[in-house]
């Protein structure tokens, strides 16, 4: 997309909308974080840090942070010198942390697991002169020299403290490592975090965060500073239990832990644990804050569906480094049945989102571009010398924004959801296309708990990892049988690997590099082809460029051109939806080559009909036959346009065994009537008179003094709602919007006014042209409390068929009121949620464009 065109569907609504987000300003950070610590409204006598062998309350932690403060003053550390912090879980990491800011120094945490040359460099870089550690890995670690060991014991805390070191909230406080990468912090950037993410989620003194990560990590800063900052208590996991889900469950019910924080692989586990043991989510449990990586809805559902008291839910976004969190939102009950994905939320104070193309201009909703952060995340901090920040200056408004390597797109209620990741790609004929897709999918299938998809061979393939449900008896094959029915075969892994659990990064993040690094390197040879039967055989390449040659020479005819290259989007070209299923016709009868229309259609390019050709296993030349019985009750779908129209001439739904038997003639007593349902697939621009379009609604309404309507519903429940999208004047008298069809008053309820812009891109390309066409569309949307009650199983198969009539009544009446109707079934019903406000329970079942039908049609 360019700047110009993004630029024409970047509305003014669309422009207030991302106003409105980020308007974010509220009062900066005044103070540094020694000054806010000591000066924290918090108890000294109350619980700070909780470990398996001690309770340290708040007063003895700032007794003893004083007199390490003191120690590192005596051994010539200064305001602004850097102290490595190399700490295993417990207690002394958060006298070190304060202790650090009190003298003005700087925090860098070294992991203690992290190898001695590693190590060595990471100390080497920083310039420390001191190591702040536990006793026990001082006498374990050695450190080059000039940098000498303090180990942090019992305090007395009768020592007289050293005078805090003055510092500015600009300036750094804590340097973590990203990879390898430093990341530095600044005292301001610390205090917003917290802050924000306390007052969304109401957290404060007398909460207790469970610390899941490990010290010094990115996803540990909540934990330290909700207790430095907040008053929070902090109860901290032994090392040996970080990866235990049974010792977390422990530790939450014995301290009656109220914010769970982590990634949600590590809630992942503890699910899963809960449901092994079938247990129920500690009660004292009020608040899960996650972030780090995806967040799938379905882990959300699973979570609370072993609670008894339902609990918030909040998603947290990343700009620079997990932990450090610059924006967050809730997790509703609808969301997580609705999303493939759960948005990261909205910014926080002082923080700034953006989507942009890759010609920096602002992406329009539902428009997948680059996620940009600015404000505070934006701000260097004083001091900060070793550290790499992507930032760059936007070249319009040369506001300084943070490159984050995610993609994503802004949704309708201001929420901005993540696509893929930079990291996660694998690229095909030079274009990249997310992994996220490919494990959403497989993280849809039955018996899949949780799925990993990892890029191999230099990106260009994927390999996916699956854990699943216990009772499973799947495998990896069956997985990749049905995962090739959701997927398009670009983003289809080479094959899925069954695990038990996925590895892990010390923060709990599933480790994708170690799980790419299981799979062995590709040989270096011509990839071999696939037979019908699964065999594998040779000369592929060849077979490739042929079928290429043969193929390109069909597109050009058919669309008038000299030639294609084979990973050219068709619809640069100017071919239409129409043209497209046309060319899968051709290529079906004249040379046999089976089309995926779907896929055709969302990857319109000459590599697409190739590389399904290639992977059907068919070749040129040899026509698909269709058998003249029905075939087999079997898992596969008949994609070929010729296949399908052949199966459907065979007419399987007669019994044709009996076409010969001996039967009664009901000619003589058929009475002919004209034929009035018919379906319009295109419109004119003429706006739809008001009478005609309420003339069609009050075909629904509950006919006066009965219970009953024009149409039979199953029990007389009548589960199934109409909802009404207008394309702005296109209905003389009714302003163009959303509205609810209300059968007991027969009147209209408007919901949101103006163009449904999401509703554009949310039908399938084949149907996209009679949809821009149409003047406006009914939804069909059944609320299944209305039903499930009476019918329970067979509750939706009952409302598909009163859709099924409802459709039926409306296309008998259209003609006669001088429409055209045309009835589609599928479309991406993401949208719907929040134009139509639907609920978690509502189900869409069909949509109906209408009009008035063109001449020539």
């Amino acid at each position: 997309m360019t700047a110009e065109s993004a630029l024409s569907l970047f509305s003014a609504d669309q422009r207030e909308l991302v106003d409105t987000l980020n308007d974010t300003d509220a009062p900066m950070p005044e103070h540094a974080l020694s000054v806010l610590i000591e000066t924290a409204d918090v108890p000294g006598d109350a619980a700070a840090v909780v470990t398996p062998d001690r309770v340290l309350c708040r007063a003895r932690l700032l007794a003893g942070a004083a007199e390490v403060a003191t120690r590192l003053t005596a051994a010539g550390v200064g305001a602004g010198d850097r102290v490595v912090c190399c700490f295993e879980p417990g207690w002394e990491y958060f006298v070190a942390v304060a202790a650090v800011l009190r003298m003005g120094g700087v925090v860098i945490g070294v992991a203690p697991e992290t190898d001695r040359i590693a190590r060595w460099q990471q100390a080497g870089r920083s310039g420390a002169t001191v190591v702040l550690t536990q006793w026990w890995l001082a006498d374990r670690l050695d450190w080059p020299a000039g940098l000498t060991a303090v180990p942090i014991t019992e305090t007395s805390g009768g020592a007289t403290p050293a005078p805090q070191a003055p510092r500015t909230p600009e300036q750094a406080c804590l340097i973590i490592d990203d990879g390898g990468r430093p990341v530095v912090l600044s005292h301001r950037e610390v205090v917003a975090m917290v802050t924000g993410v306390a007052d969304r989620v109401g957290a404060g003194a007398g909460d207790r965060v469970l610390a899941l990560a490990p010290p010094g990590t990115g996803m540990g800063l909540f934990e330290v500073f909700a207790t430095l900052l907040l008053g929070a208590t902090a109860v901290v996991c032994a090392d040996i239990d970080l990866a235990d889900p049974a010792a977390w469950t422990a530790l939450v019910r014995d301290h009656e832990i109220t914010l769970w924080h982590s990634s949600p692989t590590l809630l992942g586990m503890f699910t899963d644990h809960l449901a092994e043991a079938d247990a129920a989510v500690p009660e004292s449990l009020r608040v899960f804050l996650l972030g780090g990586e995806r967040l799938a809805p379905e882990l959300v559902r699973r979570l609370r569906d072993r609670a008894t008291v339902e609990p918030e839910v909040w998603h947290l976004g990343a700009a620079r480094v997990p932990g450090l969190w610059v924006s967050a939102g809730p997790v509703g009950d609808e969301a997580a049945e609705q999303w493939r994905s759960v948005p990261i939320g909205r910014p926080l104070p002082n923080q700034r989102v953006h989507i942009l193309s890759d010609t920096m201009a602002p992406c329009p909703i539902w428009v997948t571009g680059r996620i940009y952060f600015s404000g505070l995340c934006a701000l260097p901090a004083v001091g900060a010398g070793m550290e790499y920040r992507p930032t760059i200056s936007h070249p319009e408004t040369e506001r300084t924004l943070v490159a984050t390597g995610a993609f994503g797109r802004l949704l309708p209620n201001g929420a901005v959801e993540v696509v893929g990741y930079e990291s996660a790609q694998v690229t095909v004929f030079g274009r990249p296309l997310y992994m996220q897709d490919a494990e959403v999918a497989l993280s849809g299938l039955d018996d899949v708990l949780a799925a990993v998809v990892v890029p191999v061979d230099d990106a260009a393939a994927s390999v996916g990892f699956a854990r699943l449900a216990p009772e499973s008896d799947t495998d990896g094959d069956r997985l990749l049988d049905r995962l090739r029915r959701r997927l398009s075969p670009y983003l289809l892994p080479r094959r899925i690997e069954v695990v038990t659990r996925f590895p892990l990064l010390p923060d709990g993040r599933v480790d994708r590099a170690a799980l790419a690094r299981r799979v062995p390197p590709r040989p270096e040879e011509a990839p071999a082809a696939v037979d019908a039967t699964g065999s594998a055989t040779t000369g592929q390449a060849d077979d490739t460029a042929t079928l290429t040659r043969e193929v390109t020479t069909i597109v050009c005819r058919v669309l008038g051109v000299g030639d294609i290259e084979p990973n050219m989007d068709l619809r640069d070209l100017g071919a239409t939806s129409v043209e497209l299923v046309r060319l899968a016709t051709i290529l079906e009868e004249e040379r046999g080559i089976v089309v995926d229309v779907e896929q055709l259609l969302r990857f319109p390019s000459i590599a697409v009909i190739v590389s399904g050709e290639l992977v059907n296993g068919t070749r040129p030349g040899t026509p698909p036959a269709v058998a003249a019985s029905a075939p087999a009750a079997t898992d596969s779908t008949l994609t070929g346009v010729v296949e399908r129209q052949q199966f459907k001439d065979a007419a399987h739904g007669v019994r044709h065994e009996f076409d010969t038997a001996a039967a009664i003639d009901l000619r003589a007593e058929r009475a002919d009537r004209p034929v009035t349902r018919r379906t319009h697939r295109r419109f004119d621009r003429r706006p739809v008179e008001f009478a005609a379009l309420a003339g069609l609604l009050g075909l629904l309404r509950r006919i006066e003094h009965e219970s009953r309507r024009a149409y039979p519903s199953a029990g007389s429940a009548y589960p199934v709602t109409a909802y009404l999208v207008v394309e702005p004047g296109r209905v003389r008298e009714l302003p163009g919007g959303a509205y609810y069809y209300h059968p007991e008053r027969n009147c209209l309820v408007p919901l949101e006014s103006g163009a449904c812009s999401a509703m554009a891109h949310a039908h399938a390309e084949i149907n996209r042209r009679s949809h821009a066409e149409s003047a406006f569309t009914l939804y069909l949307i059944a609320r299944m409390p209305a039903i499930t009650p009476l019918y329970g199983p067979l509750s939706e198969g009952f409302a598909m068929f009163e859709a099924g009539a409802m459709t039926q009544l409306l296309m008998t009446a259209a003609a006669g009121l001088g429409l055209g109707l045309c009835p589609v079934g599928t479309m991406d019903t993401q949208p719907l949620t929040e134009v139509l406000r639907l609920g978690p329970d509502d189900r869409f079942l069909h949509a109906i464009f209408g009009g008035c039908p063109a001449e020539d049609v």
